[in-house]
């Protein structure tokens, strides 16, 4: 009997595993909360010293951008040739004239700039020229506050407003000046969006619904940013918000750090703030709270459900079910923890394969984390990186230390030049920006390295040409060789495969388009060669071969290229030489392109009747003559023809194709030969032109 009442109390449940259970269960929940507040804060950190990152690096870009703007309009108002227009527009009566120069100049301005629209105004706020032709700046600023920004003597950034259709507008504002006396202002307006494309464009990639805002600091304003397709292109469209979601923005606005808990439109988000410098306007990173907790809540509540279900089942199910929910927890932390990794890459991806080296450094200068570039630079492996200090890459260790470490703690941060040495031992001349930031509860030092080796290259060059060339032909004639060495290797493998294209489709209307693009690729590559002659001119680069040249077979070859378009036209060349043999001491090559320079224009402005070319010689010099029957040139505009660029008709209702630097590049050509070329016109009684070369040199 006892033997039996002992096996029915040892039939019973223990109340010891019923404890035990009870513990375990409770361990596993508090286990999982703890669990819970570690991933999710991991989480918020993460976030907020990304979207930071992105938000500093892009800002500090702009910044610059900026004022490299209004570097570039400065630059241009101080060119003899725009500043004497600029005085005429405001200091003469008659401003018609001016404003015709004034709009070709404004619109390069546009063309190779990307500005909006610019705008001319006199010290009081009277518009005198505008390349908008809705007035949108007369629409869109009150006029007491562009008296407020037009009485400055010195170059700023205006601040930002919504423009009439919903673009956000920033400008470069430049007094114009007469000695000391400021006559003016220019006023050149650009779209602030297209610095926001490529930080909205890069959130596309990331987890969750990254949206950024515009706030203006009074609360005014707000509008939330959003991507929307417009035709064949993509636009930022500027939403509204609400006034109760306004000032919920407005009262972190003086937060420097990632803010929590904010209720913005029925959601509770983190958010980021940053002013855009120059303005009264702040940038916002939000993104919805429950988005970065989401599945960090579903693990913990997985992880309660299996508690609840151990305290209630048997031993040997719950044991069962707790190691399947071990296993099933081991799979989720192996995903979780592949996303993370993923996520990661996707972070380190803005500085994986950005053009400059970026390194984050700790208060004590040591490395930190190192994109691929500044591996590329340096030589070092990113283990080596990271276990250097950045001084260790000085050249100058203790000019270095003062600089950064005495400095960084500015708000704006540091902008320095330095000199860095590569593992191999070698130098290069660097531009080093940097500044503290917040990565959660850690300060890091922030440093974008740029690669100055080019650019000093390029500022060498530029103080060269500077004492060799007039200030005014400057930065044109820079400008004009980039381009042209740029584009001449691409125009020469479209006219090359164009020709091929020409011999080998049998379909007529193929054929026809292969030779479109053959004769328009051709035209372009004389006109780049051309603007690469002219360049080379100006800069001084041109080398002469001098030899007894017979200047007949070289005029009657140069002929042969012009008869078949002649023909065409209906117009026939004939040449006249006074013997066989005209001997002149010359460059072969230079001497060709003036005599096809001048057949070109020859054949180009005569619609009917001839085209002579003659050539004779006395005992010092020699001249060639070139006359046609063409539209002529007005006695007035001689002048004129011979500038760069320029035509008698000019502008978009041109008759004549052509970029008019043909005569310029002739008459520099002919002056290095040591002659001079002459010009007999009048309008509608055809073109003589006379070249006068010396027989020797």
């Amino acid at each position: 009997m006892e033997n039996q009442e002992n096996i029915i109390g040892n039939d019973r449940f223990p109340i010891r595993y019923f404890l035990y259970f009870v513990l375990i269960a409770i361990v596993i929940v508090i286990t999982g909360y703890l669990f819970y507040l570690q991933r999710k804060n991991l989480l918020e950190n993460e976030f907020s010293r990304h979207i930071i990152a992105i938000k500093e690096i892009k800002l500090q870009q702009i910044e610059s951008e900026q004022n490299q703007r209004k570097r570039i309009i400065e630059s241009f108002l101080s060119i003899p040739s725009v500043k004497q227009e600029f005085n005429k527009l405001f200091l003469s009566k008659s401003k018609a004239a001016s404003l015709q120069r004034i709009s070709v100049l404004t619109d390069d301005l546009i063309l190779n700039l990307g500005f909006t629209s610019v705008n001319i105004f006199d010290t009081k706020t009277n518009l005198l020229y505008t390349t908008d032709s809705l007035y949108n700046i007369k629409q869109n600023f009150l006029k007491h506050e562009l008296a407020g920004l037009l009485t400055k003597d010195f170059s700023a950034i205006s601040n930002m407003y919504i423009s009439s259709n919903k673009n956000l507008i920033q400008a470069v504002i430049v007094p114009v000046k007469s000695g000391d006396d400021v006559l003016g202002f220019l006023w050149a307006e650009y779209s602030f969006f297209e610095y926001l494309y490529p930080i909205i464009g890069y959130t596309k990639q990331e987890p969750g619904d990254i949206e950024f805002v515009l706030l203006k600091t009074d609360g005014d304003l707000a509008f939330v940013l959003r991507e929307v397709p417009e035709s064949d292109t993509i636009s930022i469209l500027a939403i509204p918000i609400s006034k109760d979601d306004r000032e919920a923005l407005k009262s972190i606005l003086n937060n420097p750090d990632v803010v929590k808990d904010i209720m913005f439109r029925g959601h509770r988000i983190y958010a980021s703030v940053k002013r855009i410098f120059g303005s009264d306007w702040n940038l916002i990173t939000k993104i919805n709270e429950e988005q970065i907790i989401k599945s960090v809540r579903n693990t913990a509540l997985f992880i309660l459900t299996v508690a609840v279900l151990l305290i209630v089942l048997s031993a040997a199910i719950t044991y069962a079910n707790w190691k399947r929910s071990r296993l099933h927890f081991l799979s989720r932390t192996l995903r979780l923890r592949k996303e993370k990794e993923a996520l990661s890459e996707r972070y380190t991806s803005l500085t994986k394969y950005a053009n400059d080296m970026i390194l984050s450094v700790d208060k004590d200068g040591n490395i930190l984390e190192a994109n691929q570039k500044t591996i590329d630079i340096y030589g070092y492996s990113k283990e080596e990186l990271l276990n250097m200090n950045i001084l260790d890459l000085s050249s100058d260790r203790v000019k270095d230390s003062k600089i950064i470490f005495t400095s960084v703690n500015a708000d704006e941060g540091i902008l320095f030049e330095t000199i860095h040495k590569r593992k191999d031992g070698s130098v290069v001349p660097v531009e080093i920006s940097s500044k503290i930031i917040r990565q959660g509860e850690e300060e890091i030092l922030l440093s974008i390295i740029r690669d100055n080796t080019e650019r000093k290259k390029l500022q060498s060059e530029l103080i060269f040409a500077k004492e060799r060339a007039e200030q005014n032909d400057r930065l044109k004639t820079i400008i004009l060789t980039n381009m042209s060495h740029e584009l001449n290797t691409p125009m020469s493998g479209i006219i090359g495969f164009s020709e091929i294209l020409m011999l080998e489709l049998e379909d007529k209307n193929h054929n026809e388009m292969a030779s479109l693009i053959h004769k328009s690729s051709t035209r372009l590559n004389d006109t780049l060669t051309s603007i690469l002659d002219l360049s080379k001119l100006e800069s001084e680069k041109v080398s002469l071969h001098f030899d007894n040249i017979n200047l007949v077979p070289v005029i009657i070859k140069c002929v042969e290229s012009y008869i078949k378009i002649a023909q065409d036209k209906n117009v026939d060349i004939v040449t006249d030489f006074s013997e066989e043999k005209i001997l002149v001491k010359a460059d072969a090559n230079i001497l060709t392109k003036i005599i096809k320079n001048l057949l070109n224009n020859a054949v180009k402005y005569t619609e009917k009747g001839m085209i002579r070319i003659s050539a004779n010689s006395d005992a010092d010099k020699v001249l060639i003559k070139v006359e046609d029957s063409g539209i002529g040139i007005p006695k007035t505009h001689i002048e004129k023809i011979f500038e760069p660029f320029r035509q008698v008709s000019e502008g978009s209702t041109r008759v004549y194709e052509g970029t008019g630097i043909g005569l310029t590049i002739t008459k520099k050509f002919v002056e290095l030969l040591g002659g001079n070329i002459l010009i007999d016109s009048s309008s509608d009684e055809g073109t003589k032109v006379t070249i006068v070369l010396p027989r020797t040199f």
